[in-house]
Formats: structure tokens, sequence, C-alpha cells
């Protein structure tokens, strides 16, 4: 008896002549489970299906081999390669991401069959023969320990001398890889059956002829079968290969975008359903699935859809493995504000105080550590020393008393994420001994990393499916997304430390390894085997934009599939209720009054019309009922609804206080250092006396500020202070500092003062910098750290300076200046008839005219409870504004 090789384009030609070559003692291998449960339906007296990559791992644990978990992949190559003398790769051996690159690259050099001496006989030296050093060690250290990983299952099982033939079935796959094919010569005894869907001379199939080839070579003899394309798959694969027409077999659809197309989907998945379709009998196809997965699973639950899917992601990109990570970070950097931050204001987490209300209050002070939090939250942090039962139940503690476990119950992926954690944990651990708390906490990471949970619960519904996993099925009706270039098919590249042209020449040599032209191929194999599966209804999609609103150009598939019918989506049944509303919203319909209301609030924002949700309060704002700051001055004054947000509304920008620079740090140091180098200043004093001054109140000042937290400096502080000081000493230094024939009178103090603007008074509450005594009266000195000072809007443009007309007013003095200490000069400008120039347009008593103006204005405005948006016409005041996600400016001038 030979052993067969059924061919034919048709999927179900190919079925047909499956079922007509069973016996009951024929083992039946599958591509994948689902398509057993298929087949079985077929087969009378069919036994368990299996896959080819199960039928491996049998066939190595009976020859004593273990498999390789995942979480210890990673050690093991980092042992297995802990010997290998590499040359090029020696510099980068112990970043993680060369053991990422060289396993990726060893999967692929098995799943070519590749023997280790073969390689090293062609290796060029360099970063060749690091692979091929790197690959053979592997492959060494595996025979030796006896244990495989689970990409090589194929190849390590068609090494052993023990692998015992079997009359079998195979059906269902579109292809097969070196180390399969070698297998499964080893597998299959005379009178076996294997179905490829193949036919002379077609169009996309050169990676299944390649495999026919492989299995020729084998001794299988090919056979093709006779018959006609029934079913939607078969005549759209038959059009495609063979060149033809299959318009009325198929539909094609464009979408703006990946939401747009996936919202589609789902409601012709809806429509299916309804017409009475079992949900088991649906299939959607992606290939891309990180691109699709997460839109699928959101609108799927706005449409109460029950999908199910196979894809696994590690526990690390969850809710709950975002928390725990945070937690492990938490430790790493000592608790400073924004780790303990993350961990305290995470969504999953319930405290028994406002945690956001509260990580406003510690601002911007930012102190580090729980305490500073909550007095009694300190069990959070693990001990240096502790034992694995009682590190690992801080873990639990937290997420019992945080409230993590309480959602459990109505959230059951949560759930499943956490007993996976928990389980992992306590069966690496063993739950016993001691331990330190960097390797509990290393543990943990590592758990998180290697732990997979699947992306889409259910015992049934709707299957999400790779191509991979739709190979060899039957679905009433197929949706397959995603026919742009970049998503299906997939980028193929070669890697990195092996080009294509190496692969060309170790071909030449007699050493096969598949380049991205191959992977080329096999992506449209799998595109055929997707199509294939459709039994009545095919569908397939692209968006014209990704996720990241980059324009995509269509896949080839997407030109040589054909036109196809151009039904209309639209003409479908919405998929929800707000869907529907929103439809209705867009096209005018009638909509319930609580609806309409809010889409004429919409309306009125968009045309800029005063109202409720334009910044039109019901109660008024008092100005001579608020203390004011010059800075909150300069806010209202750049903007009324920026002001409002951040001060009434308390919705400040949270910032993290590790991650960027603390500018106003830097400024305290150094007003600090020139404020010390006048206090105490004498007669006769020189620049040398200042500086001394200067550099002691810096040190002082610096150690108060490390004490209070308040000052987090980085492994660079130390030149960071360095630069601090020689800035401090260069103002120090500069004629502008202390001008000929000035005399300090009063450094730093706190001022309250008030100020009449007609009806309005403001109680305003400064510090100023300096005053001096010039020869043309008393100056007011404000120090600015760089060049830039805050005005206000005066005739719909940033032009007028408020700070230095008040303070004067408040001092008795003529004068005004701003002096830059990174420049060590007054910035230009100023205020009082010192500042009037033959060449400058300025006038004191315009400027002092302005200010007032500016301030009765503002008064009248918040007596009105306008807080509107009020930014200049150029919009310089929106450049960095942290309320602009709730802002209903749309550009438009808007009076009270």
């Amino acid at each position: 008896m030979t052993r067969t090789l059924l061919t034919h384009p048709y999927p179900s030609v190919l079925l047909k002549g499956a079922v007509e070559r069973f016996t009951t003692d024929m083992r039946l291998i599958v591509p994948n489970l689902q398509a057993g449960r298929d087949i079985r339906g077929h087969l009378q007296g069919a036994g368990t299906a299996t896959t080819l990559t199960q039928v491996a791992r049998e066939v190595l644990r009976d020859a004593g081999w273990v498999p390789l978990t995942p979480g210890a992949r990673e050690a093991f190559l980092r042992d297995a390669l802990g010997d290998v003398p590499f040359s090029y790769l020696e510099p980068l051996r112990f970043r993680s991401g060369t053991l990422v690159g060289l396993q990726r690259l060893i999967g692929e050099l098995m799943r070519a069959r590749v023997e280790p001496s073969a390689l090293l006989s062609v290796a060029a030296a360099g970063r060749e023969r690091d692979v091929a050093l790197a690959y053979a060690a592997f492959i060494s250290r595996s025979e030796e320990a006896r244990t495989f990983d689970s990409v090589g299952s194929e190849f390590f099982a068609s090494r052993l001398p023990t692998v015992r033939a079997q009359r079998t079935l195979m059906h269902g796959f579109a292809y097969l890889d070196a180390a399969q094919v070698a297998l499964v010569d080893r597998l299959l005894a005379p009178g076996s059956v294997i179905t490829l869907p193949f036919a002379e001379n077609a169009r996309g199939l050169k990676r299944v002829e390649e495999t026919l080839e492989a299995l020729g070579h084998c001794g299988f003899a090919a056979q093709s079968l006779t018959g006609v394309a029934t079913l939607s798959g078969d005549q759209v694969v038959a059009a495609y290969v063979g060149g033809g027409s299959a318009q009325q077999a198929f539909q094609r659809e464009e979408f703006s975008d990946v939401e747009a197309e996936v919202r589609a989907c789902l409601r012709q998945v809806h429509a299916w359903l309804e017409e009475g379709v079992r949900p088991e009998r649906l299939a959607v196809v992606v290939r891309s699935e990180s691109v699709y997965i997460g839109a699928l699973a959101d609108v799927a639950r706005e449409y109460q859809l029950p999908l199910v899917s196979g894809q696994q992601v590690p526990l690390l990109h969850t809710p709950l493995g975002g928390l725990v990570q945070a937690w492990v970070e938490a430790h790493a950097r000592e608790w400073r504000y924004s780790a303990t931050r993350r961990v305290l204001t995470h969504p999953l987490v319930t405290l028994p105080f406002d945690g956001l209300a509260q990580a406003r209050a510690l601002q911007p002070g930012c102190p580090g550590g729980l305490a500073a939090w909550h007095e009694d939250f300190t069990w959070l942090q693990v001990p240096e020393r502790t034992t694995w039962q009682e590190g690992l139940g801080v873990l639990q503690r937290l997420l019992l008393d945080l409230g993590v476990r309480d959602r459990c119950v109505a959230d059951p992926a949560l759930n499943v994420a956490l007993t996976l954690l928990m389980d992992r944990l306590q069966a690496e651990s063993r739950w016993v001994g001691e331990c330190d708390r960097e390797g509990l906490l290393g543990l943990v990471a590592h758990v998180l990393k290697t732990a997979t949970v699947p992306v889409l619960l259910g015992r049934s519904g709707v299957r999400v499916a790779n191509p991979l996993a739709a190979l060899g099925r039957r679905f009433d009706a197929v949706w397959v997304l995603g026919l742009s270039d970049t998503l299906f098919p997939v980028r193929t590249v070669d890697h990195p430390l092996i080009d294509s042209v190496t692969r060309r020449r170790w071909a030449t040599q007699g050493v096969t390894v598949p380049d991205a032209s191959t992977l080329a191929t096999v992506e449209e194999a799998l595109f055929l085997g997707a199509m294939a599966g459709a039994g009545r209804e095919l569908v397939v999609s692209r968006p014209r934009r990704g996720p990241d609103g980059r324009e995509l150009r269509p896949s080839t598939f997407w030109s040589r599939i054909g036109e196809g019918r151009q039904d209309e989506a639209d003409a479908l049944p919405l998929g929800s209720e707000s869907e529907r509303l929103l439809a209705q919203a867009l096209t005018g319909g009638a909509l319930p009054e609580s609806v309409q209301i809010k889409v004429q609030v919409e309306r009125d924002r968009d045309a800029g019309q005063v109202g409720p949700h334009a910044g039109q309060l019901s109660q008024p704002i008092w100005a001579s009922e608020r203390r004011w700051s010059p800075s909150q001055l300069h806010a209202a004054g750049a903007c009324r609804y920026r002001w409002f947000a951040q001060k009434l509304l308390r919705l400040e920008e949270v910032r993290d206080p590790d991650q960027i620079e603390d500018r106003r740090v830097v400024g305290t140091l150094l007003h600090a250092a020139l404020e010390g180098a006048l206090t105490g200043e004498q007669a006769g004093d020189k620049a040398e006396d200042r500086i001394r001054r200067a550099e002691e109140v810096l040190k002082q000042r610096e150690r108060a500020l490390w004490a209070s937290g308040e000052l987090r400096g980085g492994p660079l502080w130390p030149i960071e202070r360095e630069e601090i000081r020689r800035t401090a000493v260069r103002a120090i230094q500069s004629p502008g500092f202390v001008p000929q024939g000035w005399t300090p009178v009063q450094l730093e103090e706190r001022r309250e003062f008030s100020v009449q603007a007609g009806e309005h008074t403001f109680h305003l509450l400064g510090i100023v910098d300096r005053l001096d005594r010039a020869p043309d009266g008393l100056t007011v000195t404000d120090y600015k750290t760089g060049s830039y000072v805050s005005k206000v809007v005066q005739g719909g443009a940033l032009n007028l300076e408020v700070q230095l007309p008040l303070y004067m007013e408040a001092l008795g003095a003529v004068n005004g200046r701003y002096f830059s200490i990174e420049k060590g000069e007054n910035l230009p400008g100023g205020a009082g008839p010192g500042a009037e120039g033959p060449r400058r347009k300025y006038r004191w008593e315009e400027h002092r005219s302005n200010v007032n103006a500016f301030l009765q204005g503002l008064g009248e405005a918040l007596a009105q409870g306008n807080v509107a948006p009020s930014p200049d016409h150029k919009r310089e005041a929106c450049a960095y504004c942290t309320v602009r996600p709730v802002c209903r400016d749309r550009g438009v001038e808007v009076d009270a």
C-alpha cells in the first residue's frame, strides 16, 4: 500500500475524498482541535482527533522528554548559551533583547529542520558563526536534559528513533514546514492519506506546491480529485487560484477605520444570529489580532454579542497585571510619590478615602512613602527578609483589602486572571522557605510576563479566529477582516542577524531557511484557508486607515479577490441603543426628550452660544471674597475657564515628579541663592562676599528641600547642582544684579495688600523678591529663572503685564523690573517712568490704566458668573493648557 496525497483546490471536494478513504483503524490528525470536531461529524467511527503538535509531544513524552514551561524558557536559553564563545554578540550577551532575538531565530531554524552540524559548516565568521554556535548549544542542551520547547516539538520528535508509524488521515492543512514534513514521513504508515488544497498551474498556491514536492520526495503519491464548486468558499477559492470571477459568491466592504469595520462586521453577525444561525457556525477571521481583538471585545460588549477566542495575552497586559506590576515597581522605586500613586489610584483599587483627591492634596510637595497617603497602609511594603508565604501574603492582602477580589463576582475575566496568578505564584514558589524581597518580587514580575490568559472568555459563541485556527473548519458564514497592507498579510521581514543574502548563500550549500518571500507565500496560503471555510456567506473587508490614523493601502489579496457583491452595510440593523440614537441625531430624526436636550447642548456649544455648558455659572463669583496671588491673576487673565477649572474645580494636571524636570525646585534654589547673596550686606562688600554667602545659603536650602521630599534628584543631581551654583554666581557677578548707586532695602518678603478696581476689591497675597533704593526712587525687582514673563489678555493678545504695577502700588515704588537669573540681566520692558524711552511707545500712566481696566473687567465677568473660555486670538494660552479635554472653546469669541 502507498501513502496518498489527495489534491484539489476546493475544500468540499477534499473533505469528500477524505471521508471516502477513511477507515476506523486510521488516526485522525487535524491542524486544530476545532477542525477535528468538524470533520468527525462527517466520519463514521472516527476516534479522537489530534493535532500534529500533540502527536509530537506524545512521542517525546513516551521517550522520556519533558516540555519546557513558558516561564522557564528564558532561564533555559540563558543556561544553554552561558558557555558559548560569542564574538559578534559578546557585548550584547546579557541584554534581554539578545535572548529574545536568538529565541525567535532558533525557533525558525528548528521549523526549517536545520541540523546544527550543517549550519556550523556553512556559517561565516562573525554573527553567522555566533548564530550557529547558539543553535548548536541550544539543541545540545535540550537533548542532554531531554527537554523540548513547544516551538520545536516536531523537530525533536522527528529525530527520535522510537517514532511508531500508523495509518493516518491528515486533513485540513494548507501547508507543512520542513520539521512537520519530516515527522509526517515518520508517523504515517502505508495506506495513510493526506489532503492538500492544490491544482496545477494555479495562482497563489506556491507554498502548497513546495509542501507537495517535499512529501513527494518522501514517497507520497499525488492523486488529483475531481469535483465542482458548490459552496461560497469553494467558488471564491476557485476564482482566486484560477483567475476567474466569483462576484456573487462573496461580499466586499471598505470602511474608514478599524472601528467602523468592526461595527459593520458585528452588525452583520447580529443579523446572522437573528436569522437563526447558531453562534458556533459563525467566524470572524483576523490576522493582526493585536489590532482587532480590543475593538471586537469593546463593540461586542456594547452589542451584547457572545465572542470567543483562543488568543492568549500575558497577565502583564491585563488590568490585574497592571496593578500588580505597579506594586512591584513601587518597591524598586522606594515608594516614591509617583510609584505610590500608580498603586493607590489604580481603577481596580477601592480605598477608604478618595485616592485622586489625596494625590492632589500631596502636590506640589509630592512626598514619598506610604505613610504620607495613609498611616495604616505601610503593610503594602514587603520586608527586606521574609518567607514566601508571608511575602505573597502581602500581595494576597492587597487584592483582598483593596477590593480587587470583590470585583471578581461581576468580572469573570478578572476572576480567571487572579486565580491563575495566585496558582502560578504558589506553584513556582512552593509556598515554603525563606526569601528576600528582591527574589519574591522578581518571581511575581516573571509570572506576570510568562503566564497568559484568554482574551475573550466563553464556553460558546461566535469564533474570533486567526487563519491558523480557522484551517480545516467549516462555518455557515465567515467575515475576514483587515485586507489592508501590514494587517493581512502582515509585514514579513528576515531576522536582522540572518538576512536574505545570507539565506540564499546557505541554500546553495544545502542549508535551506525560508526567507521573507517564502513567508509571504505562507500568508497567501493562510488567506485561502480562511476563505475556504465559508459555506453559505463570505464577507471580506478592509479599513482605509489604521489604528494610528495612518492611511493603509489595499493588500494584494484585496485586488486579487475581485469586486464581489456591493451590498449596503448601512442597511443592517444597528447593534445598540446608543448607536441607533446617534444615527437618528446625525440624520435629524426625532429623539427622546432627554437625548434631545443633550444634542441641543452640543449644538449650542459648537455654535459658541452662551449656556450652562459654555462657562456661564448660575452663581456669581465675588472677587472680594477670594484671596488672589499674582499667578492666579495671570491664570484668570489668560483664560477665565482655565483658572476656574484649575483653581475652583481642582482639575490640575497630575504630573509625575519623577519623570518631569521640576523647574519649581530649580527656581527655589536660585532665588534662595540671590537672596542669600544680599543678606547681611555691608558697605564695601565685594562680589566675592556675596558669592560666599550665596553658596552657603544654597547648601542650606538644598538640605532643607531634600529633607522635605520636594527635591528628588536623580543620579545626575551633582552635575545639576553645580550648574545651578554657576548660574547663581554668574547672576551675582553681573552688573545688573546691583547696579551702580542702588541699595537693597528689603529682601524676599510676603506682602498682603488690597487693590480697588471700580466696584471690585482684590485682596492680594504676594512674595516680593526685592526692593531697592535707586537714584530715581524705590524700585521693585522680581526674579525670573529664565526669560518668560506671564501676561494677560488685552485686546485679544497676551500683552499686558500686571504683577509689577501691583507690587509697585503696594510698596509705594516708582519703578519695577524683571531680572533673569539665567541670563544675568534685566528683561526687556519693566514698569514705571523709568521704563519709558524715546524709542518706546510705552507710557506708565497708560500701563496703570490698562491694569485697572483688566481688574475691573475680570471682577465684572466673575460677578456675572461668566467663566467662559477667554483665550487670546492666537490661542497662545491654549498651547500648554491642561484642561483642554473639558474645554468648551470652539474658536468662537463669546461675550457674557
